[in-house]
């Protein structure tokens, strides 16, 4: 049996005639660039999130170099966040001339509320959690951490679309949330993308002037912007998928939930409170013993994992080379034994079975 990590031939085997009759719909239209179903995308995802405001972006990347921008931090300002991401998280805070000040994550893979205190500084501006496969960060802990000392909580809710904190959808919880639409999350069109949200206005209308060259009309330039506009045609792609996400989510939940019970003897299953958060599981990551091993037995049996994130940003080298060397245990420590093992709405149950089923046999025999 062969199981990818994911499967995006399947997917659009099963899209296809929605994703072809859409495209014939814009082609028709001639609208590619900022046309009605951008508009008509950011209305419903507005609906969707309850939140006032959101913007089409190109990509996560773009879209929070320009909210900092926008935010009008400046060189040198400083933003708490984690150092087991993807290197964007970091990347984009760099870009727009700030500096990223990492914290430590606790079991969950999230940040520790308990350690920042003692990173904020006078330059420091805002805390960026990641929820990390969709499971959300402490949100309650660090709402109070930033009340207490005038911070900006700013939501990296890439992973995370669709899913609630309590009784509120992350990303709308902080000042902002940013969204990736990149094919391999849970919520995403068919290319790059990304989605801006906030309550705030005057934030919101600024995000949309620098998306587009800080234009008011085809000639008129207020401010400067720069290209960073979510194509037509991934907007209509995008409206497509979201009838589509509370099923998809919930299929994945309940393959984790499967993961979970049948692996809880053997290694770490990921921590995550049903009280609090029916997570996305963007990923199903475990922490394991012989982490490599495994993942090379598990390949040898046809099924593919990936690690997420086999190198902390901390230790890449632009990091290095720009900040020095840091240590962060828990980080270090845990990026050698997760593992995220395939989960996506097209996985059959007979295929997490084998997975299980593998897994069990390599312990087995260790």
């Amino acid at each position: 049996m062969k199981i990818n990590f994911t499967n995006f031939p399947q997917e659009f085997k099963l899209l296809k005639k929605e994703l072809i009759k859409k495209f014939v719909h814009l082609g028709n239209k001639g609208e590619y660039v900022l046309g009605n179903e951008l508009y008509q995308f950011e209305k419903n995802i507005e609906n969707y999130l309850n939140v006032k405001h959101v913007v089409g972006v190109g990509n996560w990347t773009e879209g929070m170099i320009m909210l900092l921008k926008a935010l009008n931090f400046k060189k040198g300002d400083e933003i708490i966040t984690v150092s087991n991401s993807f290197i964007a998280t970091c990347g984009a805070i760099v870009m727009s001339g700030c500096k990223p000040i990492l914290v430590d994550i606790k079991n969950d893979l999230n940040i520790d509320p308990a350690l920042i205190e003692k990173k904020i500084s006078k330059k420091t501006k805002a805390i960026m959690p990641v929820h990390l496969s969709g499971i959300p960060a402490n949100l309650k802990a660090l709402k109070k951490i930033c009340k207490k000392h005038k911070l900006i909580l700013l939501e990296d809710a890439a992973h995370a679309f669709g899913i609630k904190y309590y009784n509120q959808y992350l990303g709308t919880i902080g000042k902002v949330g940013v969204f990736s639409l990149h094919p391999r999350k849970s919520f995403h069109v068919f290319g790059d993308g990304g989605l801006i949200v906030t309550n705030d206005t005057k934030l919101y209308k600024k995000i949309m002037l620098m998306r587009n060259h800080g234009l008011k009309n085809r000639n008129e330039s207020l401010i400067w912007g720069t290209n960073s506009r979510l194509d037509n045609l991934q907007a209509g792609f995008g409206n497509l998928m979201l009838k589509k996400i509370d099923k998809w989510n919930k299929i994945q939940l309940n393959i984790a939930k499967h993961y979970s019970r049948n692996l809880k003897n053997l290694v770490e299953i990921p921590e995550y409170d049903l009280n609090i958060s029916n997570p996305s599981f963007h990923q199903y990551i475990i922490k394991v013993k012989y982490r490599n091993k495994l993942k090379n037995y598990l390949k040898k049996n046809g099924i593919d994992t990936a690690i997420h994130y086999p190198i902390p940003i901390h230790r890449q080298k632009a990091f290095k080379k720009q900040y020095g060397t840091i240590k962060l245990p828990k980080t270090e420590f845990y990026s050698n034994k997760i593992l995220s093992l395939p989960i996506n709405p097209y996985l059959k149950k007979r295929e997490v079975d084998f997975i299980i089923k593998k897994i069990k046999q390599f312990y087995n025999e260790s």
